[in-house]
């Protein structure tokens, strides 16, 4: 909070902080009970901040990269060879033999991955906005409430300071 601040939202400020809170963990419950996570890195990676600029306020949430393929769809499309690899070996992928007793090796099971995505593309999780949805819907009210709250008590100081102004202004 800015110390010159005409006005002051202290209960403002933490009931979006509450907010930022929930959603972390709703969006971080999310992840987990739908299994798309290989790692741990997308829930690691999750910060959120409030941050005041001049005369609004930001809720933000930085995440991993390549939180947007997990939370959104894909159109169809040849995905990093690497990055298949890579989600093969931590997931772990456990391929099926094929008819003729067959198990294919992490190269040619990335390649079938990778032609499979190339035709369908991937369905997202949309975990986060589950979570920002149910969060707001929370929220909302314990916001304004928030701001009722402290615009009523900034409104209660102008009073008594113009009070005081007009009083010792009478007396001399």
């Amino acid at each position: 909070m800015e110390k010159d601040a005409l006005i002051t939202l202290a209960a403002t400020e933490e009931a979006l902080a509450a907010y930022a809170a929930d959603v972390k963990e709703l969006y971080r419950d999310n992840l987990v009970k739908s299994d798309r996570l290989a790692t741990e890195g997308l829930l690691n990676s999750i910060q959120t901040q409030v941050e005041r600029d001049g005369q609004s306020y930001l809720v933000t949430m930085t995440l991993a990269d390549y939180w947007k393929y997990v939370e959104w769809d894909t159109k169809p499309h040849w995905p990093p060879r690497d990055a298949l690899l890579k989600w093969i070996r931590v997931k772990p992928i456990i391929p099926r033999p094929d008819d003729r007793g067959r198990i294919p090796k992490p190269e040619q099971l990335a390649f079938l991955i990778g032609r499979k995505i190339s035709r369908e593309g991937t369905e997202g999780s949309h975990d986060l906005a589950d979570a920002v949805t149910n969060c707001n819907r929370k929220h909302e009210a314990l916001i304004a409430q928030a701001l009722a709250t402290d615009l009523g008590e900034n409104v209660h100081a102008w009073m008594l300071q113009l009070m005081d102004f007009r009083d010792g202004a009478v007396s001399k």
